[in-house]
């Protein structure tokens, strides 16, 4: 799975840049949980009113990277200062909210500017010459930075979260704005290079595989995580420990993303990726089976790490033959579907099955991916070897001919 022409990589002030602008596309994702919290605190809702407010945010997503993609990569300058206004205007909305019906205006608003920004990250990587390592590193940094907060708000006393959540991200958002509006002049293109991209040389059936696993994998995450407290607090294990433990252990797991930074990385990436599986299914035995809290920690920390090796190997895969960023944007939408099934089916399984027979399930999820990463994966690992020998034998016969 080869493109004629690929976009020089970008240096390290334009990665971070575009790791900053994806940390803000992505931060009310990672906050779902408190932001569920403090929607109920504030509004007196239950658990299921709140997360259907947080849900309008993840529709907004949806909408932008699976509707508007073209157009938002064709104008990217012009939408990445809009989506950065309308992120703050959506947040500050959210702090400001009198009532439940503003608020979801609010988090709709937020999500449909979060999904603008996640557009032009993925048309500033589209087509590079390394796109693995590029996401391995954007996934690092939002990831210490998001991880962060994640940690920093799980300290909030309780009656403080719905007042400062919003306003903590209206000013992150507010300081790194300076340095995020510039991400657009990433996903601009030369002519001739558009064109050479114009249709990428992938069969339809690579990316329905990579969409197959990137569903199973982010289903079984998301169902991990909708219980992780029942099984916090079937170790015995306190709400407010088990709220800590889970923040750290999503800080350290963002970074497994160090791996797919790495260059050398792309031409191990098939067995890299299998390893990664394996200890998933490890890691998930171990957690369903924990009794205590370092059993608890480490498993999730092991499960987390794991999943931010694989992440940036499927994307970077996509995003090398993705000629605009469409296409990843696109399978941001195979995420949602993957991550609110497993979400929705999580807590009713878990009490039908148990926690061991649960655990079994997400492994056979982990597992069913891997017949998916073998097809993709061998393949253009044999493609990349050959291109490396046909390189390498072209730069011996220059190196001999007459001059």
């Amino acid at each position: 799975m080869t493109v004629a022409t690929h976009r020089p990589d970008l240096r390290f002030p334009s990665v971070l840049q575009l790791a900053l602008a994806y940390a803000v596309a992505i931060n009310g994702l990672i906050l779902t949980p408190f932001l569920v919290s403090a929607v109920m605190q504030r509004f007196g809702l239950d658990e299921g009113g709140a997360t259907q407010i947080a849900g309008i945010e993840i529709i907004g997503i949806a909408i932008s990277c699976a509707l508007l993609p073209r157009w938002i990569a064709r104008a990217a300058g012009a939408f990445t200062g809009i989506g950065v206004a309308g992120v703050l205007a959506g947040q500050l909305a959210s702090a400001l909210a009198p009532s439940v019906a503003v608020m979801c205006a609010a988090r709709g608003v937020a999500g449909l500017f979060e999904g603008m920004l996640f557009v032009v990250v993925a048309a500033g990587v589209a087509h590079r010459a390394s796109t693995d390592k590029l996401w391995g590193l954007i996934n690092l940094i939002a990831g210490a930075v998001n991880g962060c907060l994640l940690v920093a708000v799980s300290f909030l006393p309780a009656d403080e979260l719905s007042k400062w959540l919003f306003f903590t991200l209206v000013g992150l958002i507010a300081l790194g704005a300076p340095v995020i509006r510039g991400i657009g002049t990433h996903a601009n293109r030369p002519g001739a290079m558009r064109k050479s991209a114009a249709r990428p040389s992938v069969p339809l059936k690579h990316v329905l595989s990579l969409w197959v696993v990137t569903l199973l994998i982010y289903g079984v995450q998301a169902s991990e995580w909708a219980v992780a407290g029942i099984v916090g607090s079937h170790a015995a294990l306190s709400a407010s420990t088990i709220g800590i433990l889970l923040s750290l252990s999503s800080l350290i797991g963002f970074a497994g993303a160090i791996v797919p930074s790495c260059r050398g990385s792309h031409r191990h990436r098939l067995a890299i990726i299998l390893a990664a599986q394996a200890v998933m299914v490890l890691s998930t035995l171990a957690f369903f089976a924990s009794t205590d809290r370092v059993t608890y920690f480490v498993s999730q920390v092991t499960l987390n790490v794991s999943l931010f090796i694989v992440i940036p190997f499927l994307t970077g895969m996509l995003s090398e033959v993705d000629p605009d960023g469409s296409l990843v944007s696109r399978t941001v939408v195979v995420t949602f579907i993957g991550a609110g099934v497993g979400t929705a089916l999580a807590g009713g399984q878990f009490a039908h099955f148990g926690s061991t027979h649960f655990a079994y399930a997400m492994c056979v999820g982990i597992l069913a991916a891997v017949p998916f990463v073998w097809h993709v994966f061998r393949k253009t690992r044999k493609q990349d070897s050959s291109a490396r020998t046909t390189s390498a034998s072209s730069r011996r016969a220059s190196a001999t001919s007459p001059r």
